[in-house]
């Protein structure tokens, strides 16, 4: 996975897709994620998901911080983009 803000925004809208049961197309990424039903369990698999495709520890809260696919691509592009591969892996280790 490319840390891209494109790559990450795609991830994410299929990742929120496939817990949502709905097709990536359906996904507006700028309306919040509880208006299309998220709730709490799937707001932490959302971040789970994160922690492991992109190797970082992350916030429980995050999903909740940045409440749109939007918001948090961006997000999560700026944390993965802002690291070097050796600091993810560290940072995921400890």
């Amino acid at each position: 996975m490319t840390s891209g803000n494109r790559d990450v925004h795609i991830w994410l809208t299929e990742r929120v897709a496939s817990y949502l049961r709905r097709s990536p197309e359906d996904i507006d990424t700028s309306v919040p994620l509880a208006d299309y039903g998220l709730d709490s369990l799937t707001a932490l698999a959302i971040t789970a998901d994160i922690e492991d495709e992109f190797e970082v520890t992350v916030d429980d809260a995050l999903t909740w911080d940045h409440p749109t696919v939007d918001a948090l691509g961006a997000a999560l592009s700026e944390l993965v983009g802002g690291q070097p591969q050796a600091a993810r892996l560290s940072e995921k280790q400890a």
